[in-house]
């Protein structure tokens, strides 16, 4: 019967009834005593481990509200080029000679796919994206393709074109589009949304073992980030058979929630061996950095080629999205949509509070507004009232690594300054989550929690300093309001006696730091259940 005594630290709890502590008693991989350290120790019998914090901070293991730790997974064996300060992609030159060399030291073959992803054309000196002639650079042998850091554009070489059959005679597909040689129905390469996703998606995967070898990867890179609960947020039926396959070998680090579509099956599950499905996904539109959000009102700058009225474009019709709704409400299914611009909030509003009027249903399901960008007050005002609880989940780190972008040319400055409006939600009494939508940014949680709390962009500007939130409440975006979000609360999210074991050591405070320095903030370790799964 193993049982550990954390203590001499910071001991963070989240938990409002005792918001910290001297010592922390854990046995058989769940949280038995909080409180003071004497009383700790006179739990401890001969097999207990005491764990000296030395002074260094413990909290909850942090819960990643949304990603897409599916499709990390492949991503490990992927050409990182993302700009800094993450990267190292400042140019389109930079990038082309980066994948030429990627090619090189991986040996990889002609005729074989080549994939790089993260760039973000804000940041790269053209101040475009890139395009076939471009990649044509790179090979013309190897099916090229590099995918932004929003995953939700792309752009290939023409071999690669070839390979897809696109050409002056394809249509853009529903929900997305090919873009052409300025004056003519030539594909240039550049691919959005659907389209892009249909290249994608014609990869040949590689071998399960390879694969779940990736996911036990991607699982130590949350690990190394404080995570204890991951989230796939689109579990396409490759993705749920490389998750079960990871839990059936016993190679779940961390616990795993996926979500399919909800357009396809949706099986609810209960964990087994550290993975379930938790409910569904759906997709209403794109990105605002790559001015693919669906807005109410046209972009501060419209992209090229695109007419001064561009506002972007649904995935679906208003009577789909309804039917999605209708039918998450009657077969109790948790839905989680994305949502980035305010006509696509508007769409999911209307089509969740029709759906619940006519079916005469308001079961607790606590769907998930995902990004929630672009949202307007008048919008939180009926997240607020709605008959059920809506929970929206913040990509704030928008703030950081696009908010130059979006005050200058995706949404101007007024709107630019409202984006993630966590105060305003916290004035409305609405609980959210913060999350980074990996493998978009890297699952950083500091760094998230700093984007929260100063607002500060990739410049130095402050973009909507009253939307500014403190360390606490970004904490519990990230713990015990994730573990809610997941209807786990009662197992995850603050240390309490009865829950589980799933902590997260820091080197400092971030209570006590500098504001301006949470973000420096290091892991030093990641428990599971009591279990080390990562040390410094």
């Amino acid at each position: 019967m193993k049982s550990t005594i954390y203590l001499n630290g910071n001991i963070i709890t989240v938990d409002e009834n005792m918001p910290s502590a001297e010592a922390v008693f854990v046995k058989d991989g769940i949280i038995e005593f909080v409180g003071a350290k004497e009383e700790a120790l006179r739990l401890a019998d001969d097999n207990t481990v005491t764990k000296d914090l030395n002074g260094a901070t413990l909290l909850p293991g942090f819960l990643d509200p949304h990603s897409h730790i599916g499709n990390v997974a492949p991503f490990m064996s992927f050409k990182y080029v993302a700009a800094p300060p993450i990267g190292t992609t400042t140019s389109i030159e930079v990038m082309k000679e980066q994948v030429r060399e990627f090619i090189k030291e991986k040996d990889i073959k002609p005729g074989e796919w080549v994939i790089a992803y993260g760039y973000n054309d804000a940041e790269l000196a053209e101040k475009r994206h890139p395009n076939k002639f471009d990649l044509d650079e790179i090979s013309t042998e190897h099916n090229v393709m590099v995918v932004h850091a929003s995953l939700h554009m792309a752009a290939i070489n023409s071999r690669l074109l070839e390979v897809m059959n696109f050409n002056e005679n394809t249509p853009n597909p529903e929900g997305g589009v090919i873009a052409r040689v300025e004056g003519s129905n030539e594909p240039n390469g550049y691919l959005e949304e659907t389209a892009m996703r249909m290249v994608y998606f014609s990869m040949r995967q590689p071998d399960m073992d390879g694969m779940v070898a990736n996911m036990i990867e991607a699982q130590k890179m949350y690990a190394s980030h404080g995570i204890t609960t991951a989230q796939d947020g689109a579990t396409l039926e490759n993705i749920e058979a490389l998750c079960r396959e990871t839990a059936r070998r016993d190679e779940m680090l961390i616990d795993v929630v996926g979500y399919n579509m909800i357009e396809n099956d949706v099986n609810v599950t209960e964990y087994k061996n550290g993975f379930r499905i938790g409910g569904a996904k759906l997709l209403l539109d794109g990105s605002p950095q790559g001015k693919t959000a669906w807005l109410t009102k046209p972009y501060h700058v419209v992209p090229e080629g695109e007419k001064e009225d561009y506002c972007a474009y649904p995935t679906f019709t208003d009577e789909e999205v309804y039917g999605f709704c209708k039918k998450a409400i009657e077969n109790n299914i948790q839905l989680l949509t994305h949502m980035n611009g305010d006509a696509a909030i508007d769409q999911f509003l209307n089509a969740y509070e029709k759906a619940m009027e006519d079916t005469g249903l308001t079961p607790e399901l606590r769907p998930v507004l995902i990004h929630c960008q672009t949202v307007r007050e008048d919008q939180l005002d009926r997240i607020a009232n709605a008959k059920v609880e809506m929970i929206p989940s913040y990509f704030v780190d928008h703030t950081f690594f696009w908010g130059d972008w979006h005050i200058d040319s995706v949404l101007g400055e007024e709107r630019a300054f409202k984006i993630s409006p966590l105060k305003s939600s916290l004035n409305r009494n609405i609980k959210w989550t913060l999350h980074q939508d990996t493998p978009v940014l890297p699952p950083n949680m500091l760094r998230t929690i700093n984007c929260a709390v100063n607002r500060n962009t990739l410049s130095g500007r402050i973009i909507g300093e009253a939307e500014r939130v403190t360390p606490m409440d970004a904490i519990k975006g990230i713990t015990i309001n994730a573990a809610y979000q997941y209807f786990e609360e009662d197992k995850k999210g603050s240390i309490t006696p009865g829950k589980l074991a799933d902590l997260v050591i820091l080197d400092k405070n971030p209570l006590e730091v500098d504001p301006a320095t949470i973000k420096d903030i290091q892991v030093l370790e990641t428990i599971k259940e009591d279990k080390t799964i990562y040390k410094k």
